[in-house]
């Protein structure tokens, strides 16, 4: 089952904005962009409490507890897997009794060394996030400007890309970051024929035409991005689908 969205781009309008993406559509180099402001990466509450516990142990001590718990958790799984599937290392007599306390104490144990290991790892990202590589100072680096986030469909390439905008609250320095996204990507060839190829702008009949292929993403959502346009007046459109 499939759901449609129609962005509508009027006679001599290339942008719309829908449920917060920013459509711009370059008819000349036959490009679309779709951005998209996203949150902050660290919110104000985990900042503070990174800042009081970096007070508080310091941000080598932080970094030997994130590795310290990837060990535990680690090990806490191998032993869980040696006692299920090596139970006749116990005796008949107490296999069972000891098999199920055991069990029972590496899934607690895995549950809270999982716990630990997140909590000091996100604090070790914000500490390595924040740390100026220009004046050499931790928890200084910050966003000045929520991330974006740009995909650009092309004839022939789909690329998807991350903006974050920092800077240093010590000595001024400014870096923007822009990061290539990994991106589940395919065409599918556009129709010749279409059913309603009557212009809602202009009236025009047999004007409407998909005049580029479908851009297709994520292989089991089966989202797709089609392209449509009034020979006649220049009317453009943007129909969304995707399974659900």
């Amino acid at each position: 089952m499939t759901k449609d969205k129609r962005i509508k781009f009027p006679s001599g309008s290339y942008q719309a904005f829908y449920k917060g993406v920013h459509y711009k559509i370059d008819p000349e180099n036959d490009t679309v962009e779709m951005t998209q402001n996203l949150n902050p990466r660290y919110s104000p509450e985990s900042k503070e409490e990174a800042f009081d516990l970096v007070n508080k142990l310091g941000v080598e001590e932080i970094q030997k507890r994130a590795r310290l718990f990837s060990k535990l958790l680690l090990l806490s799984i191998l032993l869980f897997l040696f006692l299920m599937f090596f139970p006749s290392y116990f005796s008949v007599k107490s296999e069972s009794f000891l098999l199920s306390v055991g069990r029972f104490l590496t899934i607690v144990s895995e549950i809270v060394f999982l716990y630990m290991f997140g909590y000091y790892r996100a604090i070790k990202n914000y500490c390595t996030d924040s740390y100026c590589e220009k004046c050499g100072k931790h928890l200084v680096f910050e966003e000045f400007q929520v991330p974006l986030v740009k995909e650009e469909s092309k004839i022939d390439t789909y690329t998807k890309t991350i903006t974050q905008y920092w800077h240093c609250i010590n000595c001024g320095h400014e870096e923007i970051k822009i990061e290539p996204q990994p991106i589940d990507h395919h065409y599918e060839k556009r129709q010749d024929n279409l059913k309603e190829d009557t212009c809602e702008e202009c009236g025009e009949e047999h004007a409407i035409e998909e005049y580029r292929n479908v851009d297709v993403l994520n292989y089991i959502l089966q989202k797709k991005i089609r392209y449509f346009k009034c020979r006649n007046c220049g009317y453009h459109e943007i129909r969304l689908s995707k399974k659900f």
